[in-house]
């Protein structure tokens, strides 16, 4: 069992008294509601001409099963920077009846530097919904940023990303810091000792949570000086500086908000922006066109099938309504 001391990790494993994790009829349900989401925005990309690709997880449900991951419970789309400015302006004037869109830019106290794409009348709660009522089931939207041609230029654009995404982070930590310790006090690690009966397990769990509980305490303290400047600021920062370079037809391309983050997402821009259909579901999807590297440099060898202890558990804040 693989567990990382990356936050974004831990909240994969970490519940409370709040939460439930979805049953498998639950799963399913959900995953028939992301690809009707999908159906809509992939519909309204073809017809406005806006630039898309499947990202992250999703790719590799397109190569893999031709589907969405079975034991996976969201679907993640790219967009390069001048395309996602189109769609965010056109998606809520034409498609607000039927859905909230939520953006860096101009969704107060979302604290996240991607988008959402939010079905109205369903509530699939997650712990960045804390400070919002409209919490429908999501479809989350990355930026793909052009970068610098010039290495100097690109390595400074890589590391004020990195930072200014740590103090977002941090920032947000703060906010949310009894929420936070909640989750580690509860002390309730899906893979535990109620779950399985073997001491060792027990005690790699309890070691995992008071480093993760270190690891949140650390940010909680960093971002407390932080909170002098509202997280609306930190947001707004971050987003812009990932959006500073704005040569359309720069070499390279990142996708910064990614789980790799700047230069793990680093591309020449044909890898990335370039695309290729596939299947994905009952539909064909674009996907990067060089999707091999896309997911040799996300996942290391991919075409591999997980343990199942290595699975993501899918933990949602009560209610659960699709």
């Amino acid at each position: 069992m693989n567990y990382s001391l990356s936050t974004v990790d831990a909240f994969k494993h970490l519940c409370s008294k709040d939460t439930i994790e979805l049953t498998d009829e639950q799963l399913l349900s959900l995953q028939n509601t992301l690809y009707d989401i999908l159906r809509d925005i992939v519909r309204f990309c073809k017809k406005y001409n806006i630039r898309y690709e499947l990202g992250g997880g999703s790719v590799l449900g397109a190569v893999r099963h031709g589907a969405i991951i079975p034991w996976d419970d969201d679907i993640d789309i790219n967009m390069p920077r001048r395309d996602y400015e189109k769609f965010r302006r056109l998606f809520k004037k034409k498609m607000g009846k039927k859905y909230w869109i939520h953006t860096p830019e101009e969704t107060d106290n979302l604290a996240l530097l991607f988008s959402r794409v939010r079905l109205k009348c369903t509530s699939v709660k997650t712990r960045e919904d804390y400070y919002t009522d409209e919490c429908g089931a999501f479809i989350d939207i990355f930026i793909i940023e052009n970068t610098f041609d010039n290495p100097v230029l690109r390595k400074i654009h890589g590391f004020g990303s990195l930072a200014l995404g740590l103090l977002l982070s941090c920032r947000k930590f703060w906010r949310d810091r009894k929420m936070m310790m909640k989750l580690v006090n509860d002390n309730n690690l899906h893979h535990s000792l109620r779950d399985e009966e073997e001491s060792d397990s027990f005690q790699i769990d309890r070691e995992y949570i008071k480093k993760v509980r270190k690891v949140f305490i650390i940010k909680i303290l960093l971002g407390m000086p932080l909170a002098v400047l509202p997280i609306n600021f930190w947001t707004r920062l971050a987003n812009r500086w990932n959006g500073m370079c704005r040569n359309n037809r720069s070499k390279y391309v990142t996708t910064p908000c990614g789980r790799k983050h700047f230069f793990g997402e680093l591309y020449k821009r044909s890898e990335l922006v370039e695309t290729v259909e596939m299947d994905f579901g009952d539909m064909k999807c674009a996907i990067p066109r060089a999707y091999d590297k896309y997911l040799t440099k996300l996942y290391g060898d991919y075409m591999q099938i997980p343990e199942d202890a290595d699975k993501e558990k899918h933990i949602v804040y009560k209610p659960f309504i699709l």
